[in-house]
């Protein structure tokens, strides 16, 4: 069995590897193909990120445990359905360490329970399973049904409402 410290310097080694742009290669996207070998370094399937990436970076964001924060850039808003129709925004960023993705902006699905699309905040792979946590609902797969890299359906951006902090709020005045 690998070990953190062995994983991390193998996805260093393939970051420093990535192109920094699109262009053409050999192999069908560069890009895509590498990032898919990193989500495996990290204990999941390849298909959880369609294709094709336009790019993507990578930094270590916590040696212990190791952490990586990254950024996909798709060429445009790309949909794809899994189990349910899944929305990537053209820049989608998270943070991934082993049999986690987390702090994730810029993915949402469409659930059935309440049709509408509801961001997706992480993915926590347990065995043979992946429990998806969303903002209203947590549901579980099994793994296999994202070994497949689906390729993206370009379409219109779905806006984020805006976050408001308590400190921008306008004041209540107590009259």
């Amino acid at each position: 069995m690998a070990t953190a410290k062995s994983l991390l310097l193998l996805f260093l080694a393939l970051v420093a590897l990535t192109p920094s742009t699109s262009a053409a290669s050999p192999l069908k996207n560069l890009n895509s193909d590498i990032l898919h070998i990193v989500l495996q370094l990290f204990g999941f399937p390849p298909g959880l990120i369609p294709e094709p990436v336009e790019s993507f970076t990578a930094s270590i964001a916590s040696l212990c445990p190791p952490t990586v924060s990254f950024t996909i850039h798709f060429k445009e808003p790309c949909y794809v359905t899994y189990v349910y129709p899944n929305y990537f925004a053209p820049v989608f960023t998270g943070k991934i360490t082993f049999g986690k993705i987390s702090e994730m902006r810029g993915h949402k699905d469409k659930l059935p329970s309440t049709d509408e699309w509801t961001d997706m905040y992480d993915v926590i792979a347990v065995g043979e399973k992946l429990v998806f946590n969303f903002a209203t609902d947590t549901v579980m797969y099994n793994r296999t049904q994202f070994e497949e890299v689906k390729t993206c359906t370009y379409g219109p951006v779905i806006p984020d409402p805006p976050i408001e902090l308590i400190s921008q709020l306008p004041m209540m005045s107590a009259e």
